[in-house]
């Protein structure tokens, strides 16, 4: 948008109209004067080549070249000729002078044709186009007129008319700029009172300092503002009333709605929490009675078997089956359970497990961690988590030594697992364990990274949050 405000609006009305009149003048008078430059330079030539016809027909009857060569230096002599010639009928040059070779390109070139009968100065540009068999050609003149006069009639053209542009321009800016302040002022202060009035200040008024129409435009704008003023007043006053009702009314609605919220909510949530803790209750005796009495009686069968590697391997796999069976249960429980004895719990099934593969468990608690309840699903998956990584290091590392560290910073848990043995970080994002450690760390509103430590094994970590006794 070319004006965003009043005054600059009332200026490019009225220069628009202005520019557009000086830039049609001005085009005018460029195209005039132009137009007489060339037709100047036209005359000039047309002179000069009569002159020269005149001065030198009878010697091209003759052939007397040396009266020529004086002609031609008596023609370059003349200030706008920048070079003259003599030519016969077999393009032979009799004749030649020049005054300069460097712009010989843009100087504007007049041919005469010379003839045998007599010709009149008027007739030279005719007989040019005329073929008649009983005249004999000898030759013709070629004179060259040099631009460069003509070149600064040009430029002082174009510096007189933008100067006439420029002048006209800046006196119909100074008188727009002197006419159009005092409308322009008053309608802007109408406007920013129209502004303000908008954003909600009945009080504002407009100055009457126009005159005529714009004055008691202004009137107009005072005295609605008022009635605007005087209304709003009048609606305030009953919206307040109104209100002030309104609110009463609410009020008592909102307490007796509250209080039967509150009983709707205390009502729903006895009926989940009994039906959740029902079917839990259900889930566990169906899970303990069914699946874990089944492998209980498995595992105690295949004990009775006689010693071998594969009895060893079963049993080893049922009782990992029940260890997980436990946190399944576990996680269905509904109270909270404490992460000390949680963590004491898997160090008591792991112990077995690394007794056996002859590996050493250095566990470093904090006293602190038995102030943390963590719940029945937060317990699931820290577990599982842990499962994740000895598994890991029995598999791949060959290590000898696993140290278990637990703190508590504030609301926060730091687990951490390192081994002494080989770790080779993964190239791409890892497998499907890696993964289900990330996304079990996530589900617990955590943070869980792997690298490589100091010894060469695996370092792992876990941080996420927890509610404190």
């Amino acid at each position: 948008m070319l004006a965003r405000n009043i005054r600059s609006q009332v200026l490019f009305i009225a220069l628009m109209p202005l520019l557009l009149v000086v830039a049609a003048v001005s085009v005018f008078m460029l195209s005039e004067s132009l137009d007489d430059i060339e037709s100047s330079l036209e005359r000039r030539g047309n002179d000069i080549s009569t002159q020269a016809v005149l001065m030198s027909e009878f010697y091209f009857y003759t052939g007397d070249v040396q009266r020529l060569s004086e002609i031609a230096g008596i023609l370059i002599n003349i200030e706008a000729v920048s070079s003259v010639r003599f030519v016969d009928a077999n393009n032979r040059i009799l004749a030649e002078q020049r005054k300069h070779s460097e712009h010989l390109n843009k100087d504007r070139l007049f041919i005469i044709p010379i003839y045998s009968k007599d010709v009149s100065p008027d007739e030279v540009s005719a007989l040019a186009g005329i073929d008649d068999e009983q005249e004999e050609r000898l030759g013709q003149i070629e004179i060259a007129l040099s631009r460069d006069e003509h070149s600064n009639l040009r430029e002082k053209a174009y510096l007189r008319i933008m100067l006439v542009a420029v002048s006209a321009i800046a006196l119909g800016v100074f008188m727009v700029y002197l006419f159009g302040r005092r409308m322009s002022g008053s309608l802007s202060e109408m406007a920013a009172a129209a502004k303000a009035v908008k954003m909600g200040d009945l009080d504002r008024r407009s100055p009457e300092n126009g005159e005529g129409e714009i004055l008691e435009l202004q009137r107009l704008f005072n005295r609605m503002v008022g009635s605007l003023q005087e209304n709003e007043a009048d609606l305030q006053n009953r919206i307040e009333h109104a209100t002030k009702s309104l609110n009463e009314s609410v009020d008592a609605l909102s307490r007796k709605n509250t209080e039967l919220e509150q009983q709707r909510q205390e009502a729903i949530e006895l009926e989940r929490s009994k039906a959740i803790s029902d079917e839990r209750a259900r889930i566990m005796k169906d899970m303990h009675d069914g699946i874990g009495g089944q492998l209980v009686a498995s595992l105690a069968m295949i004990e009775k078997e006689r010693n071998s590697e594969i009895r060893d391997n079963i049993s080893s796999a049922l009782r990992e089956c029940l260890d997980d069976f436990r946190l399944i249960i576990l996680s269905l429980n509904v109270s909270d359970s404490n992460l000390q004895a949680l963590l004491a719990d898997f160090k008591y099934r792991i112990n077995k497990k690394l007794s056996k593969l002859k590996v050493r468990l250095s566990w470093q608690v904090a006293m602190e961690v038995d102030q943390v309840n963590i719940q029945p699903q937060q317990s699931l998956h820290l577990l599982r988590i842990l499962q994740e990584i000895f598994a890991n290091i029995l598999k791949h590392s060959e290590a000898n030594e696993i140290v278990l560290r637990v703190s508590l910073d504030g609301q926060y848990v730091h687990l951490s697992v390192d081994d002494n043995g080989h770790f080779e970080e993964p190239e791409d994002k890892g497998g499907h364990g890696l993964k289900n450690m990330h996304w079990r760390a996530g589900e617990l509103k955590g943070v869980f990274a792997l690298c490589k430590n100091e010894q060469g094994g695996a370092s792992a970590s876990l941080s996420f949050p927890v509610d404190r006794e």
